[in-house]
């Protein structure tokens, strides 16, 4: 993959109709994390149990996670994001575009929002949310 700007990462909501996506504004950092959690199975050799012994795993759950910070622009994203978050659900569809590289798309619950302010700065906001369900990749 080829080097790209940051900024370029995008975190889309779909909004309340369905259907369409809007990109969560004001977000200067992001970030997107695959987890893979491993059951481990290692047992020794019946034979040598004394000899060597190496870890062996199945694959377990796995789970995909999104995060990101910026400032509050109070715009028609962010406040679908809000109200989903104070309904009964708290689940929401994403579209986390990396470019160059590919789209992942599904559900994600939302883990926490979080707003605060300096004297003399600008509102912010962090969000934090967990895939729900399979999360798929699409490649650009």
């Amino acid at each position: 993959m080829a080097k790209q700007k940051g900024r370029e990462l995008l975190i889309k909501i779909e909004d309340s109709g369905g259907g369409t996506f809007s990109p969560l504004a004001g977000l200067n950092s992001k970030s997107i994390t695959i987890n893979n959690s491993a059951i481990d199975v290692t047992t020794p050799d019946a034979t040598t149990p004394g000899g060597d012994l190496w870890t062996e795993v199945l694959d377990g759950v796995m789970n995909v996670a999104v995060s990101g910070d910026g400032i509050f622009v109070d715009e028609a994203a962010e406040l679908q994001m809000q109200a989903v978050a104070m309904t009964g659900t708290k689940v929401t569809a994403l579209q986390i575009i990396v470019p160059s590289f590919g789209t992942f798309a599904g559900n994600w619950h939302i883990d926490s929002i979080e707003y605060g302010g300096e004297t003399e700065g600008s509102v912010t906001f962090s969000i934090s949310l967990s895939s729900t369900g399979a999360i798929t990749f699409t490649a650009a």
